[in-house]
């Protein structure tokens, strides 16, 4: 299968790191409106051709999948380009700045019958995985709600999003920096309680700065369960929450860290109950912080793991004409949340 790249930034080498390790898969060619950046790429991933125009790229590699890893607001027209041009399309989240262009995109893709991916990531993760296998296996009961919560410094000094020299594409978006995370957000708490009936959220700016808003909350009320979902900017450290609570069991997990932990119903009186889930625990977080630093110095996908995983599932298949691992309907009830939490809007 002959894939290629339309942005050649960070998050394309997460993407050639993955698609290098696949049997089966050729990364023909790469993209970027940077010649050097595009010219880097492909010597750094032995990848045959680059291009600086994207058209001239679908003509010439004639690729079969594209992923577009370019910033969101060029998403829309690069993934409708690709899918006319018969490709399959993996597009970075947020896939599109509005819902109308995500209906756009799905349309398009069932008209020619290609597939069309949101990068969900962070569904992929170990931690999601299993505590996904104990609800399916019973284990854990009904899920009864779920909290998401991203504490992630994007103000600080320094870093990608807050350098005045280079604006983050990003804080273009409706809820600037915070909206390039809802996606992941909302995609878990999708994963755990389905589709979204009510939404509301709360936006706000604690500090200084030009971002629009560096705080956010939100409360969902889903078809199987209700979730809350945040994001924190001024929480330290940086950490990605991911709880869940069920009916016999209780999970948490740092899906930036290898730490997965759960409490559960024991036999016995219930004051050992509360000990026997403590001392577990303890355990669990030593052994999980002692693993995060040697993946730390191992190297790998690291915190990308999920994304490992979620193009490894996508073109197995592909080639054999599979379920895929995040469906179009999934992509579409996943954008609507995103759409019903953004500012200014009273969609519900």
């Amino acid at each position: 299968m002959r894939a290629a790249l339309i942005g050649a930034g960070q998050i394309a080498r997460q993407h050639l790191s993955c698609l290098r390790e696949l049997v089966g898969v050729d990364v023909t060619a790469v993209c970027d409106l940077s010649p050097a950046v595009a010219e880097c790429a492909a010597e750094a991933f032995d990848i045959p051709a680059w291009f600086t125009d994207h058209r001239r790229l679908l003509r010439e590699a004639r690729p079969d999948v594209v992923h577009v890893t370019t910033p969101a607001t060029s998403h829309f027209s690069l993934a409708m380009d690709a899918l006319d041009a018969g490709c399959h399309v993996i597009v970075e989240k947020p896939a599109v700045t509005t819902f109308d262009e995500l209906e756009s995109l799905a349309k398009r893709s069932e008209e020619v019958d290609r597939t069309l991916i949101e990068d969900y990531n962070y569904l992929f993760n170990r931690a999601p995985r299993e505590i996904l296998c104990g609800i399916e296996s019973g284990a854990f009961g009904a899920v009864v709600h779920v909290e998401v919560l991203l504490c992630l410094d994007i103000l600080r000094s320094g870093g990608g999003f807050a350098d005045a020299n280079v604006p983050h594409p990003c804080l273009g978006l409706r809820g600037g920096a915070i909206a390039d995370f809802l996606p992941h957000l909302a995609s878990l708490a999708h994963l755990f309680v389905g589709r979204h009936l009510r939404a509301e959220a709360l936006w706000t700016k604690r500090k200084p700065s030009r971002f629009p808003y560096d705080e956010f909350r939100a409360v969902v009320y889903a078809e199987r369960g209700t979730a809350s979902l945040a994001f924190s900017s001024g929480s330290q450290p940086d950490a990605f929450w991911l709880r869940v609570y069920g009916e016999r069991m209780q999970a948490c997990a740092n899906l930036f860290e290898s730490r997965l932990t759960f409490d559960r119903i024991r036999g016995g009186p219930k004051p050992l109950q509360t000990l026997r889930n403590g001392l577990e625990e303890g355990r669990t977080i030593c052994r999980a912080a002692v693993g995060t630093l040697l993946r730390k110095f191992r190297g790998g996908p690291g915190a990308y793991e999920g994304l490992h995983e979620l193009l490894t599932r996508t073109y197995q298949a592909l080639a054999i004409g599979s379920a895929l691992p995040v469906s179009l309907q999934q992509i579409v009830e996943v954008n609507r949340l995103v759409a019903a939490l953004a500012p200014d809007t009273h969609m519900s």
